[in-house]
């Protein structure tokens, strides 16, 4: 399962990079030129999301590409964040539940 999140997140990822230059609301750049900054300062301090969006604004794709492909790793894991807390809330409802109709027979 998580595989699979990892490659849905990949191709997803990937796939935004096509999308026409000055497309990426993601960047709040004026210009190519100031999201080709952006990007830059983005990219340096590890924050690959954001980096592939400027880079994306700016008409880099290649560029955009590999910043996005670089995010792949702290998406997934905020994933698997996400669906473990989900679990447990799950479990928390399921055994309230079980509480509820046990109390009621």
């Amino acid at each position: 399962l998580l595989a699979v999140g990892i490659l849905a997140v990949a191709l997803a990822s990937v796939g935004r990079a096509q999308a026409a230059p000055g497309a990426a609301p993601g960047c709040a750049a004026a210009t190519q030129e100031q999201a080709k900054l952006l990007a830059g300062q983005f990219y340096r301090q590890g924050q690959y999301q954001r980096a592939g969006e400027c880079y994306q604004a700016a008409g880099d794709l290649a560029d955009a590409n590999e910043a996005f492909v670089k995010a792949i790793p702290a998406n997934s894991d905020a994933a698997r964040r996400e669906l473990h807390r989900q679990g447990q809330v799950a479990k928390t409802l399921f055994t309230n539940l079980q509480q509820h109709f046990r109390s009621s027979h």
